[in-house]
């Protein structure tokens, strides 16, 4: 069986590399189309991705311009990706929007939508058309993973759209039967949502995202005593981490979140480690307060996880894998988008609506109290990490794959119907 995947970086391909190992373990051909940042972990991970510009013609003036002019807004240099891969990334996704809006009003929704305008299906349509995948696999990020699943619906190749977390922004879209032929999801409140929104019960399937497997690695606590030996952390510290996730209306929000922290950290003799987010923010421009620590792309999410003894995030998926590790976490209800989690106190976290509180918090958290008893045995009762890729594989393979062949009817149908 060949089967195709495609990820932007994140979470995304942090779900997709797991699983694109465990379908390669059963002898299936993969196939990765790695987007942007998605580049650079696989990469580091020894997996042999391809990337849109491997499909195009760099010289078609439709691409080139206005790539070149969107990439002069978007292209950042240090993240593994080239200029002439965001010109060609970008330039096909403006490209396929154009032909179909005309290039003024292409212009001018990209003016109001930004990079979320671009939903490139006969880019992808072109791409599955030359590789011929029995099975398209992608997660829940828009733009060239919404477009390939669409893509596949239109020339009906069995699909699977893995939902890595929450799914309530990509609600809308993930409820249409075109984005995706079978659903995998983490969470039963998520399937529920999906199920109310219009999907068919039987194409849900609550099975794990592959994201969160290596939370059973047997090394997971090894990792994180090396980790605080290596950066001078002592076994009697206190390791804060904050888990960054960029705010679009308010760059200034995490910022302000972490020079807080900081000043706490310090105030109360704890350590700080900072997680900036890989995808989207530039390390080099960051400048990170005196005494803080700082936890690198690509060093092992695991390792620091494993070190800390309390996480905090405003929005980050970062958040419910401390939950799954059994760490504390203390969340930071600030950010506009904070509709976009469902992690809180039921799951085990600690949730705050203003930094004023942060200390009493944190301390609430790291001490021994009936409240701290009781968001730890609410963690403890969390669903156990471990096997998510595996179980994926059999659906793929067992219920996925095997969709063809009634798709396979249903197009025969279709011919027949125009023959008549």
């Amino acid at each position: 069986m060949h089967v195709f995947l495609t990820a932007y970086g994140g979470a995304h391909i942090a779900a997709v590399l797991p699983l694109y190992d465990a379908l390669r373990q059963r002898g299936h051909h993969c196939t990765l189309l790695a987007l942007t940042t998605a580049r650079e972990f696989a990469r580091r991970s020894g997996v042999s991705a391809c990337h849109p510009i491997d499909f195009l013609n760099v010289n078609d003036a439709c691409i080139n311009g206005p790539g070149s002019v969107l990439a002069d807004r978007h292209h950042t240099e240090g993240k593994g990706i080239t200029w002439s891969e965001s010109v060609a990334y970008l330039g096909v996704s403006f490209r396929d929007l154009a032909s179909e809006l005309g290039e003024m009003m292409a212009w001018e929704r990209y003016e109001r939508q930004g990079l979320n305008a671009f939903t490139p299906v006969p880019f992808l349509r072109q791409v599955l058309a030359d590789l011929k995948p029995d099975v398209v696999v992608a997660t829940t990020s828009p733009r060239m993973e919404k477009a390939a699943l669409r893509a596949a619906f239109q020339l009906d190749i069995p699909s699977l759209c893995m939902v890595e977390l929450f799914g309530i922004l990509e609600e809308p879209w993930i409820s249409r039967p075109d984005n995706g032929h079978v659903v995998s999801v983490s969470r039963p409140d998520v399937a529920r949502r999906l199920v109310a929104a219009g999907r068919q019960a039987s194409d849900v399937h609550c099975i794990g995202s592959p994201m969160f497997d290596y939370l059973a690695d047997p090394c997971f606590e090894q990792q994180g005593r090396l980790w605080r030996l290596q950066h001078g952390v002592a076994e009697n510290e206190v390791l804060v981490f904050w888990a960054e996730q960029p705010e679009p209306t308010n760059s200034e929000l995490p910022r302000r979140v972490r020079s807080h922290l900081a000043t706490l950290a310090k105030a109360s003799g704890w350590r700080l480690v900072v997680r900036l987010h890989p995808s989207s923010t530039d390390a080099s421009k960051e400048a990170l307060p005196p005494g803080v620590l700082q936890s690198h792309a690509d060093e092992p999410l695991m390792a620091v996880m494993s070190a800390c003894d309390v996480g905090v995030t405003l929005t980050s998926t970062v958040g419910w894998e401390l939950l799954l590790a059994n760490k504390p976490l203390l969340v930071l209800r600030l950010s506009p988008n904070q509709g976009a989690v469902t992690f809180g106190q039921g799951d085990g976290a600690l949730a705050v609506d203003s930094l004023d509180e942060c200390r009493d918090a944190l301390t609430l958290l790291l001490g021994d109290t009936q409240k701290s008893r009781q968001l730890a045995d609410l963690r403890h009762q969390l669903p156990r990490p471990g096997g998510a890729a595996t179980r994926i594989s059999d659906l793929i393979e067992q219920i996925v794959q095997p969709r063809y062949y009634s798709l396979e009817l249903n197009r025969y149908a279709r011919s027949q119907e125009v023959g008549a």
